[in-house]
Parts: C-alpha cells; structure tokens; sequence
C-alpha cells in the first residue's frame, strides 16, 4: 500500500507531474530507490491509469467508522453517536531540496449517525478529509438507512448522498523547470462532483454483524481535472463472543473486505475487552501493516488509538515509522428518564 487516501484515478497529466515533480535534488528524504518502489506501486494495480492509491477507507480501526463505508449502518447504534478519527501515516516524510515540503499523508473523519422513529429507520452524516503531497480531498455524504427487523435482527438498508471535491495545490510543487507555465502558473486547482452510495447491514440477536455496500455507484468524471473515482464494494463482518473461563474478557474478531474487481485489499483484527472498560487487540492488513489497537471505555466515551508496523519501505524515510490513528466515540440515548409527576396524599385515598 503506497499511502492511505480512498481510491481516486487521475490520469498521468494531472497526478503524474504533481508528484513526481517534487522529486528533484536529493529526493525524498531517505534513499533515492523509494520513488522507483512508489511508482512500481502506483502502477501494479492500474490499467492504464495511474493511482493515487488503493481502494476505499483502509483504516485499521475500521470497525469504529463503520458508517464511513455502508450507508446500511445508519441508527443501528440505538443512540445519537458522534465519532472522530485521525490517521497521520509516515510523519516527517519530505521532499529533498531546498524547503523540505511535508508530503506525508493524513486523513480526518468526523461521522455522526442516530435513528429516527418517525422514518424507521435512521440517518447519518460524514465529513472527510485527506491529504497527500499536493492533493486534498473533501467529502461530505448524507445518508439515510431504513431498519427492517426480523426474527434473527435487524437489517439497515441504506442509501448516501454524497459531494466530494479534490484540488491540487500547485504552490506546493518543487519543478526543475520553474518556466513551466503548467507548474508554476497556477496556485490551485479544484473539481467538484456528486455520486451515490448503497448498503446492507445485519445486526443479528446473536452478537454477530455483517454488512456489505457498493460505493461510487455514479463514478462520474470530473474533467476539469481529469479524474475519476472507482466504484468499489466494502464487505464486512464480526462475532462477540466469551470463554466460561474467561467471563469477564469479551473477543471481538472482525474483518473487512474491498475491491474495485481491479485491485483487493483486506484487514483482520482481533479484539478483546475487559470488563466491558478496557480493550486491546491486533490488526493485519493485507501487505501492508500490522497494528497494536488499545482503548478504553469512559461511561458513554470510547477512547482508541492504534499504531502500525508498516512493511513499506517507506518506513526507512519517516520519523514516526507507520501509522497513528486516534479515534474519540461519544454516544448517548435519546430517551430520557421519566420524571414522575403525580402527587399521592393518604387523606385523598
């Protein structure tokens, strides 16, 4: 994996020159060869069409962002739930040269999700942001999920709405030809474009979940600045579950699925909470990282972070050598407790 950002094809006129044009000089800080391991990577998974990345959310704590990936997920936490995640990956990644511009990818997640009685159902928000080398991504989706209970739980179908817009940001570029006018003449450069998104989710009555979703089902393409997302389908799963001879620990095994039929990627982790307060567990992401996930549970806040042991060479030219993610979970139920209002005296009996 060459750096967390969802899937986005940009042809070699736009992301071609915005990021190897910064490899001048000295390079990226750390060994000359890594641009050659990125471009190798940013072509294996392509036909034809450069990558600014793998497909979809790949966070290791994807099993907190649920909603990030399947509209189906919307109100089936039975309280209004606010989530925040942080991901910065490879901190201190630079260009060489004269500046050293910070190249290093990050990613931001602001989700909010609760049921509505009145729609049987429930609705969620997502606010998004990535950032790599010169682009930055904005997403912002609306979503709407309908709840259908059966005899073994509840089924979310859900549909998204989302708006999207990618810039690229020329005044971060470091060109050997400073008299290219395609370059230097521009600051900024934004497109904007809207697509749909769909999904399922079961939340069985016996402490199993699963979910799966289509993404990017319009894949419509912004010619402003040549660009296209890719559909892709999001599949994911888990079981809770605890030993007789463990009562107070409960194991939470999950798993998530993606592919666009080009490119595949896939992330197993394993958790384990203790006392319902504390929780800790692994994560595998396929050629990519192996992570440490620890948390802890504050009455209605859920507190997490994880770290990843990356397997890219990338590792060699970051100061933090993986990932971070930081995530912060509130949630609360809409229903308050009942005020007893009614005044008994034994003289009126």
């Amino acid at each position: 994996m060459l750096a967390y950002m969802p899937e986005k094809q940009v042809d070699k006129k736009t992301f071609g020159f915005a990021f190897f044009s910064g490899f001048h000089g000295s390079g990226i800080r750390g060994r000359g060869w890594i641009r050659w391991f990125c471009l190798f990577f940013l072509c294996g998974c392509a036909n034809g069409s450069l990558f600014a990345q793998q497909i979809g959310n790949q966070l290791t704590q994807f099993m907190r962002t649920t909603y990030s990936y399947n509209a189906g997920y919307a109100g089936l936490s039975n309280g209004i739930c606010l989530t925040a995640l942080h991901r910065q990956q490879w901190s201190g990644l630079g260009l060489g040269g004269g500046n050293g511009k910070k190249i290093a990818p990050n990613s931001t997640f602001l989700l909010a999700d609760m049921p509505l009685k009145i729609l049987k159902g429930g609705v969620g928000l997502e606010f998004a942001s990535y950032n790599t080398a010169q682009f930055r991504d904005i997403v912002v989706n609306l979503g709407y999920s309908y709840h259908l209970q059966t005899s073994f739980g509840t089924i979310g179908m859900g549909v998204r709405a989302q708006l999207e817009s990618r810039g690229l940001d020329y005044s971060k570029l470091e060109p050997d030809n400073t008299s290219d006018r395609i370059l230097t003449g521009k600051q900024k450069e934004n497109g904007m474009y809207g697509d749909v998104n769909l999904g399922f989710y079961l939340l069985g009555n016996a402490n199993y979940f699963v979910g799966i979703a289509v993404n990017n089902l319009i894949a419509h393409r912004s010619e402003k600045i040549s660009y296209r997302p890719s559909r892709y389908i999001a599949v994911n799963g888990g079981y809770s579950f605890s030993f007789r001879s463990l009562p107070k620990v409960e194991f939470t095994p999950t798993a998530y699925f993606e592919t666009d039929f080009t490119c595949v990627s896939w992330s197993l982790a394993v958790m384990g909470t203790f006392n319902k307060r504390f929780w800790a567990g692994l994560s595998y992401r396929f050629e990519d990282a192996v992570s440490i996930l620890a948390g802890m549970n504050i009455a209605k806040l859920q507190i997490g972070l994880s770290y990843d042991l990356t397997a890219s060479p990338f590792v060699k030219a970051s100061s933090l050598g993986g990932a971070v993610e930081v995530t912060v979970r509130y949630c609360f139920g809409l229903e308050t407790e009942k005020v007893n209002t009614e005044y008994k005296n034994a003289r009126y009996l």
